[in-house]
């Protein structure tokens, strides 16, 4: 492969719309090799705190109706990491939240940018064991149903188009669960 010139970016020429209380988009004009330039846009929203939680065999999913694609949607508990907040900490509190799942053990085992050509956002992938059942408390406005998988049947679930959160499919690999 041949090395390519990093573009230069100019920060002064930054303009930052804000959506909301997290979500943002910052364009600028980024010059690239020679005379050319190019408009980008970034998404910048916060990281996000992503949980893999083995029970014995099983593996705890949720259903989430999710409002963009106006479907249900399954996927692993996950949340945004709030301002100075510990990413394993939101991991944690967001089992807890979705399923009602406490964890005895928790390990990071790695991160994903999902959608690095259009989002500065990073998702923090963690794997839980001994897990100890509890009633779920989701946030208002969250409509989640928690459900138990044989672990040798989440591939078929991928494959039939029954997962489709890229980010949970993506962290099922990290984790060696597909």
């Amino acid at each position: 492969m041949t090395d390519m010139p990093t573009p230069t970016i100019n920060a002064s020429d930054v303009r930052t719309t804000a959506f909301g209380d997290w979500i943002s988009v910052d364009s600028r004009t980024v010059q690239l090799a020679g005379s050319q330039s190019m408009e980008t846009h970034v998404v910048r929203f916060p990281a996000i705190a992503l949980i893999v939680a083995l029970d014995g065999d099983d593996l705890v999913l949720i259903r989430q109706f999710r409002f963009p694609p106006q479907s249900w949607v399954i996927e692993a508990p996950a949340g945004r990491v709030e301002p100075r907040e510990d990413p394993a900490r939101t991991a944690v509190r967001e089992l807890r939240e979705e399923t009602g799942f406490q964890a005895g053990q928790v390990e990071l085992v790695g991160t994903l940018r999902i959608s690095p050509h259009l989002s500065d956002e990073t998702t923090y992938v963690y794997a839980a064991t001994g897990l100890v059942p509890g009633p779920a408390h989701p946030d208002k406005g969250e409509f989640i149903q928690r459900f138990m998988v044989p672990r040798g049947n989440v591939r078929a679930m991928v494959r039939e188009g029954r997962i489709v959160d890229a980010k949970t499919i993506a962290a099922l690999a990290v984790c060696d669960v597909i």
